[in-house]
């Protein structure tokens, strides 16, 4: 069994794979020893574990890893079941490259658009040759929400309202959730019709914590896969044991 662990700006998730199945997921907002064991302990055959991170996380978690499990973090040096053409790996958010990897595992030899709608909003892009070609990152939700606020006089801090579906705010609340959630729609619908333009044929998979909505609002067809990254992570950790991708379930 494989332990795969996502440390992002605002939350930790982690997933039990058996094989390509996830068997259950845990998501908190602090990374701590105690807590990943609370969550691991009716699992005893966990023999490997993977880790990607956007921030430093605790060196006591890394040492009970490294203590209990095969720990492989990923990194830029970190073999990948695909051709990665970005120019500055180093500076490659490694939560993307799993993500991809997810993307890849999933729909081999497709033209594939994955976006992460979590603290930023990414968009990367792996043609049907089995190349990641890069893509682009965009404030989030609520970085959106606190930048007219930090930036403006006058503008109140709000937060996101889901339900609301209006185009044109009578209040300037309702201004700003229209403009914001209703921007990043039309961004998201966007950014898909200018790949389309170019991969016909192309696959859209949406994954992150803002997801669940944008699903509803966009526009053009999308796959939801919420557990992308920890699906990519558990490819990534079977590609580098054992040198080939675990089958599908």
């Amino acid at each position: 069994m494989n332990l795969t662990i996502d440390i992002g700006n605002t939350r930790i998730k982690a997933g039990i794979y058996s094989g390509a199945r996830l068997i259950n997921v845990f998501n908190v907002e602090k990374a701590s020893v105690a807590q990943l064991k609370a969550f691991i302990n009716k699992y005893p055959f966990i023999d490997n574990a993977t880790v990607c991170t956007s921030i430093d996380y605790p060196k006591s978690l890394k040492a009970f890893l490294q203590k209990n499990f095969k720990l492989v973090e990923l990194s830029e040096k970190t073999k990948l079941p695909f051709k990665n053409n970005y120019k500055t790996p180093e500076t490659l958010g490694k939560d993307r490259l799993a993500a991809v990897a997810g993307a890849e595992h999933l729909l081999p030899k497709k033209d594939v658009l994955v976006i992460n709608a979590g603290t930023c909003i990414t968009y990367d892009f792996i043609d049907r040759k089995g190349v990641y070609q890069g893509g682009a990152i965009s404030p989030g939700l609520n970085i959106r929400f606190k930048a007219l606020n930090t930036f403006t006089g006058r503008l109140p801090l709000i937060k996101a309202n889901i339900n609301y579906e209006g185009l044109a705010g009578k209040t300037t609340e309702e201004s700003i959730l229209s403009g914001v959630q209703q921007g990043i729609v039309e961004e998201i619908d966007g950014f898909i019709n200018t790949y389309k333009n170019k991969y016909s044929s192309l696959q859209v998979i949406l994954t992150g914590g803002s997801s669940a909505w944008l699903k509803k609002r966009l526009k053009n067809k999308i796959i939801s896969e919420p557990f992308l990254t920890l699906t990519g992570l558990n490819v990534l950790l079977a590609f580098n044991l054992k040198g080939n991708k675990p089958k599908h379930s």
